[in-house]
């Protein structure tokens, strides 16, 4: 009998300390149109590193994707295309904020674009 109480207490602890994680690192791919170099980049990780739960942002200007690795726990992945959007780029099905796109450098803005106006 003891040592089924002892079985199942330590079953009851395991159960409690995996349900208390503080992190779940995941990794995935957001499309940005507009990611042509590093200055588009920098106003990105900028907005990004406003939200806490970032781990790494890498580039790809040539598909113009960014891998990025977070804290699932902390962030969503709609979080992250809102601050990529904030920042004045399309995130995947996110639109950027007009407001953002018409502040953007010139080395940013897409070519024949001068305002992003609804």
């Amino acid at each position: 009998m003891k040592t089924w109480m002892g079985i199942g207490i330590a079953g009851l602890c395991l159960a409690l300390l995996s349900a208390c994680r503080s992190e779940d690192i995941r990794t995935f791919i957001v499309k940005v149109p507009g990611l042509k170099n590093a200055a588009c980049e920098k106003l990105i990780r900028d907005s990004l590193t406003k939200q806490s739960g970032i781990a790494s942002v890498e580039p790809d200007y040539e598909k113009r994707e960014l891998k990025i690795t977070y804290n699932s726990m902390s962030l969503s992945k709609m979080n992250i295309e809102f601050a990529i959007a904030a920042a004045g780029f399309d995130a995947n099905e996110t639109e950027a904020d007009t407001n953002a796109v018409n502040q953007l450098p010139p080395e940013c803005r897409e070519p024949n674009v001068e305002n992003h106006d609804p």
